[in-house]
């Protein structure tokens, strides 16, 4: 049993150690699960156990915790659903996914605990590793499909084998689309009136960053052009985020990306510093489903609008 406190304490380590920042947001899943348990020959005495026949048919309960888009770890409960050979087992294991497509192959290890009916050995712990592919058949409902060996750390050297696959639906929150608010105007001076030109500037950044990328230059140009060619104009920079962190550091994260887009005027295409505003809009204006990742892409932007002063006559 040290040894698989050790090994245990190990696994929980590598998650943490590699959490970081992703795109999933953390949440607890519940799940069904189903298997082919296929023992070690030399488990029971007579009994064909490793053979289809012979085999275990599992059904297990899952309770798990997804960290982000590359980490989880869950427990899973099983019983044997058949006559074959009376098996139960507890499993603990962890999950690294890879990509961030619908479907993605994984990597699992994990410490097991069996206890088998008529067994040369009827308790026996083993240590566990495996691959699979995961799919998201909805926001919250996926899917996995796995095999996995089990090595027994104890004194007999059986190895056991299992295929199975597993549904499980994940308790993520989901947030209230905000609804936009027109975007205020700045004061004017009598005699003017400010309008929205229908010319605008679409910047897009990765998660959780506020560089603007090379991509986008052709873009500043085109409105360093504009303004150049009209001195008496305006431009309000907009920075927004999707809604992945907490309100407060969101905030900041547009306040910088709107930051980022006026520098890259003023350094760049030498934009006077007072013919550009910003303000930061936080997550609180999405354009796109904050619950897909498509969505939240589009809502990680920042955009230009340019203020055309037209004179009004009384």
């Amino acid at each position: 049993m040290r040894k698989l406190g050790v090994l245990l304490s190990g696994c929980f380590l590598s998650v943490f150690a590699h959490s970081g920042l992703a795109e999933t947001e953390p949440n607890f899943y519940l799940g069904l699960g189903a298997s082919a348990l296929a023992l070690d020959n030399s488990r029971v005495v007579g009994v064909p156990t490793s053979s289809p026949g012979h085999s275990s048919k599992m059904f297990s309960a899952i309770l798990g915790y997804q960290f982000n888009d590359q980490w989880s770890v869950d427990l899973t409960l099983g019983t044997d659903g058949s006559s074959e050979v009376a098996t139960d087992q507890a499993i603990v294991n962890v999950y690294r996914f890879f990509g961030l497509k619908k479907w993605k192959p994984y990597v699992s290890a994990g410490l097991s605990g069996f206890n088998v009916d008529q067994a040369t050995d009827d308790n026996t712990q083993q240590i566990q590793g495996g691959i699979g592919i995961s799919g998201d058949l909805s926001d919250n409902l996926e899917l996995r499909v796995g095999y996995q060996l089990f090595y027994d750390v104890g004194d007999e050297s059986n190895v056991d084998k299992a295929l199975g696959l597993a549904l499980n639906w994940h308790f993520r929150k989901p947030k209230a689309v905000a609804v936009s608010e027109p975007v205020p105007e700045p004061e004017s001076v009598p005699t003017q009136q400010e309008v929205i030109d229908t010319f605008e500037l679409l910047v897009q950044f990765d998660f959780d960053k506020s560089d603007v990328k090379a991509v986008y230059t052709p873009q500043f140009d085109e409105i360093a052009k504009v303004l150049r060619e009209s001195p008496d104009i305006t431009m309000t920079i907009e920075g927004h985020t999707c809604w992945i962190g907490t309100e407060e550091y969101n905030q900041g994260l547009s306040d910088r990306r709107a930051e980022a887009v006026r520098q890259k005027f003023i350094d760049d295409f030498g934009v006077s510093p007072d013919r550009i505003q910003t303000v930061g809009y936080g997550e609180t204006r999405p354009v796109a489903d904050n619950n897909t990742l498509a969505g939240r892409q589009k809502n990680r932007r920042a955009i230009a609008v340019i203020l055309r002063p037209r004179i009004v006559t009384e």
